[in-house]
């Protein structure tokens, strides 16, 4: 009797599971050849891009060479006939990518968004100071980190410095394998337990103790007072021409110098800083440069990429994706697609929008799983994730997609053959986090829901994503924008 239970459950469950098989093995061999260029060409990207506005700058080389041309708001607003490709900058961090369709916005089209910034150490904005035979500089957190993850770790130094005569400077130092490297030091184990055996985890390292140090050699001259400091500010004006008082309008970020690498024997993972949420922005940046020619044309409309900037702080400021560029980029795109850019028709436009807000999940971790709810639990080698909600306990913070658009996304990735699952960021009330959907959904009301691959480590200096996944989602970017 329980025999024949448990072969009824078991039916059942197989008829009930909405779990993905692990992704490797549906993949021809043509497609886990294109996965390996694929994951290559990514690890490229993460060495490179170690800020939003490397991320924009790279996006723009590569839209460049496949025939993309900038157009500016406020221009005059040439028409722009389907099949031509244009983009838009703003401030550096922002870029909207668009193949142009032959329907009007009005009637239609996709667009995926993913962000460029990622968490980080941004120097204070008067950083630089000498202690006890050490110059050091003083960091202000950026996004959700554990702090002590970032101590003893080396870290590059990069951003641009803007000094008063208008010229943007950029500096780079740490990325090169000559190049020094910073580190913020920790308490060696011998003398911690009184110090920090009592901290919670949290706050092993406490934010006004990650102090990076820069220097530990003198300035020549004996009269001199801070004379470590003024040794490091002696060399980065030799370099870069700057002083002390630039440091008040600069945007500089330590981030780690852990060269991008793959992780196992079989190659199955990459490893790395900022793939939250660089894997959703080379993944739809390449799906939309790799759209075949003709994809947006006939009934499917325009089709977009853009990247957006402070996700990790809350969408803020002129860059987020809480500021109103992207509402002019569309209002602009409408009237050069032959509509009367009026408010009612921007709105229409954004009314018609289906979209996708890229973004990384977090993947079943298999020494904590305690945190994570099985059932609805990403699993890393199974595909893109589909997160119909974000936020946290309570569903706060969240898009929470409707059932119709879910089922849209389904069948849009079922008959493409894309290897996918859904899930949720962890138990409900174990945490939580956001992303831009709920911004475009509730300013703009748009349809949208979550879309990217799972990540293990997420927020550390070196995050973890699985191959299979990589390509699911740009297999999954790619359907969407040619659907």
């Amino acid at each position: 009797m329980s025999e024949r239970r448990d072969e009824k459950e078991s039916d059942l469950e197989k008829k009930l599971s909405y779990k993905a098989d692990f992704a490797w093995p549906k993949y021809t061999e043509e497609q886990k050849r294109a996965a390996r260029v694929l994951a290559q060409d990514y690890l490229i990207f993460l060495k490179e891009t170690r800020t939003e506005r490397e991320r924009v700058a790279f996006a723009e080389r590569l839209a460049q060479g496949k025939g993309f041309r900038q157009v500016e708001l406020g221009e005059s607003a040439a028409p722009l006939k389907a099949g031509e490709k244009v983009y838009y900058v703003n401030r550096g961090k922002n870029i909207a990518l668009f193949v142009v369709g032959d329907a009007p916005m009005t009637s239609g089209h996709r667009f995926i968004g993913a962000h460029g910034d990622f968490p980080r150490l941004d120097l204070k904005i008067d950083p630089l100071y000498e202690k006890d035979g050490f110059a050091l500089f003083k960091t202000h957190y950026y996004g959700g980190i554990k702090k002590y993850q970032y101590a003893t770790v080396p870290l590059v130094l990069a951003g641009v410095v803007a000094k008063k005569d208008g010229d943007l400077v950029k500096i780079d130092v740490g990325s090169e394998p000559d190049d020094p490297v910073f580190v913020i030091p920790d308490l060696l184990v011998h003398l911690a337990h009184k110090v920090q055996g009592e901290r919670k985890a949290f706050d092993t390292i406490k934010a006004e103790e990650m102090n990076a140090v820069v220097g530990a050699l003198q300035i020549g001259d004996e009269k001199a007072k801070n004379r470590f400091k003024l040794n490091v500010l002696s060399i980065l004006n030799e370099k870069y021409g700057i002083t002390e008082d630039d440091f008040h309008s600069a945007e500089l970020s330590l981030v780690p110098a852990i060269t991008p690498r793959y992780i196992g024997l079989d190659k199955s993972m990459v490893g790395a800083a900022g793939q939250d949420d660089g894997a959703s922005t080379f993944l739809a940046l390449r799906a939309i440069l790799d759209l075949a020619p003709g994809a947006a044309t006939g009934t499917t409309g325009t089709t977009g990429t853009g990247i957006f900037d402070k996700e990790e702080t809350g969408s803020n400021g002129p860059t987020g994706a809480q500021s109103s560029w992207m509402q002019s980029v569309v209002a602009d795109m409408v009237s050069r697609t032959g509509v009367e850019a009026s408010l009612t028709n921007v709105h229409l436009a954004f009314r018609a929008m289906k979209m996708i807000s890229a973004d990384v999940t977090a993947a079943l971790d298999p020494s904590f799983g305690s945190v994570h709810d099985p059932q609805t639990a990403a699993m890393a080698g199974k595909g893109v994730v589909v997160e119909k909600y974000s936020g946290s306990g309570g569903k706060r913070g969240t898009n929470d997609a409707t059932a119709e658009y879910v089922g849209f996304i389904r069948r849009v990735f079922s008959e493409a053959n894309v290897p996918f699952q859904f899930g949720t960021l962890g138990q409900v009330d174990a945490g939580g986090g956001g992303t831009i959907a709920m911004f475009f959904a509730q300013n703009f009301n748009c349809d949208v829901v979550d879309c990217g691959v799972p990540v293990l480590n997420m927020h550390s200096p070196y995050e973890v994503t699985h191959i299979a996944d990589l390509y699911s989602g740009y297999l999954a970017y790619k359907a969407f924008l040619s659907a």
